[in-house]
């Protein structure tokens, strides 16, 4: 996945594949498939790769999740592997004081000049729309990056595709 690569850079949260994993029919699962057709270039790091194996393994989410076996997590991450660009060093471009977990995928984004970080994640989301010094210190700095929930990103791309500005896979 170069720099000219047209398709827009994303990083999915922890979330987005738990969701995903979790319900083939709803929007994080939508996110897979466009990765699926090469409409988004994925990155992902060995970081993040571990917390979701870690994340998508643990008995209290089984309970939760019932469609979530250890077949589909191994499914889910042959797939990611697959498709996604892995990032083996990210440098701390962006300290979180509210959530240092984020911070892997804020960094990530960041380093691989991501269009879209998306999440459902509230401290992520807030990075956009926050008040505080943090917050418009991101913007400032990052201003290309957008950080925006599944629903959201697949709205603008529905939109896009009715008006004919991404070409069919």
């Amino acid at each position: 996945m170069t720099k000219d690569d047209p398709r827009p850079r994303v990083v999915f949260d922890c979330m987005i594949f738990l969701q995903a994993t979790a319900n083939e029919s709803g929007p994080a699962a939508a996110l897979l498939r466009l990765v699926d057709r090469n409409v988004l270039s994925l990155f992902v790091s060995r970081e993040i790769l571990d917390e979701v194996r870690d994340v998508l393994s643990r008995s209290k989410i089984w309970k939760k999740n019932p469609d979530i076996t250890r077949e589909r997590v191994d499914a889910l991450m042959i797939r990611v592997s697959d498709k996604a660009a892995i990032v083996d060093f990210i440098p701390q471009h962006f300290s979180y004081e509210r959530d240092p977990k984020d911070e892997k995928y804020i960094n990530l984004a960041i380093e691989v000049e991501a269009d879209y970080l998306i999440s459902r994640d509230q401290d992520l989301l807030d990075l956009m729309t926050g008040h505080d010094d943090v917050c418009k210190d991101f913007r400032r700095r990052f201003r290309s990056l957008k950080i925006i929930g599944p629903v959201e990103y697949l709205k603008s791309v529905e939109s896009e595709e009715s008006n004919g500005e991404i070409a069919q896979q």
